[in-house]
């Protein structure tokens, strides 16, 4: 297919008038052609660079924002551990806490306090896993004054000891004294017992099939 030919003694007559609106137009087409191909392809991809740099800024702050909550909850944390490494110091092993109850029982009756009732009760394991519970229910007859002396011993223990349940009966006169029926429960909380270590199995394939460190196996009979 041959292409036309350019007439350019038809284009010699055209008027200086045509030609300016002839070349406005193909300006006016090259600067849309070159807006829309050129120019709008990079407005939008600095659109989406600017929507993008706002995602990230915005990420950064809130980024920003859980680190600084993140070092408070850090420093938090630390604290709760110094508080209960305390706390565990508080807590004697079983054996210890046995004798301790058995100490408290011998302090009641030299306080002048009559030990009605003393039933160790069913250990507990916290959900925690932190401690364990060894209640003791207490009856226990005497005045008052030395009821709440005797609390207050148990307070001021190194161990935790807890009071719970208090119930007090009715005075009554004995050999001339105040003599109240007091009934409450004596906790004491202790450490849980340390998990064994698990041995490691010895190996099985030793060379030569001998016994680590043992005599070599015996010879077959021929």
């Amino acid at each position: 297919m041959e292409l036309p030919k350019l007439d350019l003694e038809s284009l010699r007559r055209v008027s200086p008038t045509k030609k300016l609106i002839l070349l406005g137009v193909i300006a006016g087409a090259i600067s849309a052609l070159y807006y829309y191909y050129v120019i709008t392809p990079k407005y939008e991809a600095i659109a989406a660079l600017q929507e993008s740099i706002g995602k990230l800024d915005t990420d950064i702050q809130a980024t920003t924002i859980k680190v600084q909550h993140l070092d408070q909850l850090i420093a938090a944390n630390a604290e709760l551990e110094k508080e209960l490494e305390k706390k565990k110091e508080r807590l004697p092993p079983e054996e210890e806490a046995v004798m301790l109850l058995k100490q408290l029982s011998d302090l009641g009756v030299r306080l002048g306090l009559d030990i009605k009732l003393w039933k160790p009760g069913t250990q507990v394991d916290d959900p925690s896993k932190l401690f364990v519970r060894m209640p003791v229910s207490v009856e226990v007859a005497g005045g008052y004054h030395t009821a709440a002396l005797f609390f207050d011993r148990i307070n001021k223990l190194p161990r935790i000891i807890n009071v719970s349940d208090v119930r007090m009966g009715s005075s009554k006169m004995e050999q001339d004294r105040v003599v109240i029926q007091t009934l409450f429960e004596l906790t004491a909380f202790v450490a849980p017992p340390a998990v064994p270590a698990v041995a490691s199995a010895p190996p099985s394939n030793v060379p030569g099939g001998g016994v680590p460190g043992g005599a070599p196996p015996p010879a077959q009979a021929r």
